[in-house]
């Protein structure tokens, strides 16, 4: 029996689609390890973004890096790609990713999936479960090994211009219940899972992509709301790692000094008292929570210091192995905490069978990325997250014989956090409804559009405007932008018959609360475009409940049925 469960082991280890990940062998990562010189641990600790491949080949080959993250690609492009790597580097590189919503986040051809506040709604385990293993069968397929989710945070602060729908939602035992089904989904389907962003980015109004951030919540508040989740998932899914936040949490350090940079945070609280022994990852060290207070070599340094295991997005790859050498060298940094690092990556890097077989079968691909099957469990989750937020004109369902318009309104300049610029939800409402008009408004909003759409206005029986707003990189704003909102108030002028769908932020709902109608979608993945147009229709019916507080008359748990 013990040859047959070995056997196995390594029949599972030679596959890329893995049923879950397999136990640590400690004698490779011993051996590796013993093996490695002094640069070549150092390599180890820094994961670059990949962004040309010929750089990446460069990076590998030079210094020995032990993971990367990779940009947008085609799924069997970047399968290739990541092959070459693996081929040309001396040691397992760990492949890593945000596919917080699904491969299909970064990859074209992969599975988008709804977004997690969109999950919130549906307010099922069971689902986002079955969304996490559906992003592992595909991220696996393409040679991916670590998803850089679940998001753990707490999004209790609606000004918050940078976490918003990547949260589950407002309520710590919502977010905490969803995210150890999603850990599961993940890692019993072979993709090392990681919460983020420790301990807490959610009551912040601040981006730390552009500066540092601050918590300031009382030490009872941040135990019971940003700490919680980590608590739970600690405990009952045990991520295989966790991803620090750049915010200065004041309850714990009385300097102005972020988490990712904070011995009592990371070693105090996450490792000492939280017991967490896994894999610490730096949020990007090319933030500017971190590069506007800290010389570069300086937070580096300060990050393996404070205990975190891996640098991500260093930014200047050379400077930063430099500056970990010359830390090493004059003895700030000893060769045994370089040695506590990556003995935990390598660790990590046999969960996923990489001493093994470290190459993907690109052949496979087809067969379980972006299949129909998967796109038919993405649309059935949808269907599971749609929020009827209010309907006080009673204008759900719809009928297909009236005369509808669709007008279209987004802020799709600027870099949004996950979602595409992906527009389908006037196809199909065209599907359903055949008379019905569509226009689409561009992000300025010139004067002879709102009056095209103001004089169409006039003429239809229900207008839907699908609202494609967005939280976008160091925009520092969740507010639906003014424009916006002033045609929406002219538009009502024309016609109340107006219905208001959210593909993105839900909070705009708040900006104009004379529209009689809104509904929550949290997001613009095709499946959830399809469900939403199918829903306003009457199938299937809307069961989804508000995740997080829009208004006094939309608060959490707010959702009708139609």
């Amino acid at each position: 029996m013990k040859t047959l469960s070995t056997s196995l082991l390594l029949l599972i280890a030679g596959s890329s689609l893995w049923a879950q990940l397999l136990p640590v062998d400690n004698k490779w990562v011993e051996q590796t390890l013993k093996s490695m010189t002094l640069d070549e641990k150092i390599g180890q600790l820094f994961f670059p973004a990949s962004t040309s491949s010929g750089r990446t080949l460069e990076w590998i080959q030079k210094y020995n890096i032990g993971g990367i993250w990779f940009a947008r690609a085609e799924a069997k492009k970047i399968a290739e790609d990541l092959n070459a790597f693996q081929r040309a580097s001396k040691y397992p590189i760990l492949v890593t990713v945000d596919f917080e919503k699904g491969a299909g986040t970064y990859v074209d051809g992969a599975t988008d999936l709804p977004i997690n506040m969109a999950l919130g709604a549906s307010r099922d385990p069971n689902l986002v479960y079955e969304a996490a293993r559906l992003t592992a069968k595909e991220a696996r397929a393409l040679g991916v090994h670590l998803n850089y989710a679940p998001v753990l945070d707490v999004n209790n602060n609606p000004r918050n211009p940078v976490i918003n729908t990547r949260s589950y939602g407002e309520d710590p035992k919502l977010v905490a219940r969803l995210a150890t089904a999603a850990i599961k989904g993940y890692q019993e389907n072979g993709l090392l899972a990681t919460g983020k962003h420790f301990p807490g980015h959610g009551n912040t109004g601040t981006d730390t992509h552009a500066k540092i951030g601050v918590i300031a919540s009382s030490p009872q508040e941040f135990e019971s709301v940003e700490l919680y989740p980590y608590k739970e998932v600690l405990r009952k899914a045990k991520p295989s790692s966790i991803m620090s936040a750049h915010l200065w949490i004041q309850s714990v350090d009385t300097d102005t000094i972020p988490a990712t940079l904070s011995k009592k945070v990371m070693t105090g609280i996450l490792r000492d008292r939280l017991r967490f022994d896994g894999l610490v990852l730096t949020d990007a060290m090319v933030m500017g929570g971190i590069t506007t207070r800290y010389p570069f070599g300086v937070a580096m340094v300060k990050a393996l210091e404070a205990g975190c295991d891996v640098i991500l997005f260093p930014g200047d790859l050379e400077k930063g192995i430099n500056a970990v050498r010359e830390a090493v060298i004059n003895g700030e940094l000893t060769e045994q905490r370089i040695d506590e690092s990556v003995r935990r990556i390598l660790r990590a890097k046999t969960k996923v069978g990489l001493q093994n077989n470290r190459l993907t079968d690109v052949a496979k691909i087809p067969d379980a990325v972006g299949t129909a099957a998967n796109y038919q469990m993405a649309k059935k989750i949808a269907a599971r997250c749609l929020t009827l937020a209010k309907d006080d004109a009673r204008l759900i369902p719809l009928q297909a014989s009236r005369n509808v318009l669709v007008l279209t309104m987004s802020n799709k300049e600027g870099n949004s956090m996950m979602s595409r610029g992906l527009v389908t939800f006037p196809d199909e409402v065209r599907k359903l409804s055949p008379g019905s008009t569509e226009l689409r408004l561009s992000d300025s909003l010139r004067t002879d559009e709102i009056e095209r759409a103001l004089g169409l206005a006039r003429q239809a029986d229900v207008v839907l405007v699908a609202a494609y707003v967005r939280i976008v990189l160091s925009s520092g704003t969740v507010d639906l932008p003014a424009a916006h909102a002033a045609f929406l108030q002219q538009l009502l002028k024309q016609n109340p018959r107006v219905a208001l769908v959210s593909f993105g932020n839900p909070y705009i709902g708040a900006t104009v609360p004379e529209i009689p109608t809104y509904i929550c979608a949290y997001d613009n993945a095709i499946a959830l475009q399809e469900a939403a147009a199918e829903a306003l229709f009457g199938k299937p019916h809307f069961t989804g409940k508000l995740p997080v507080t829009i208004s006094e008359t939309m608060k959490f748990g707010t959702g009708l049925r139609r």
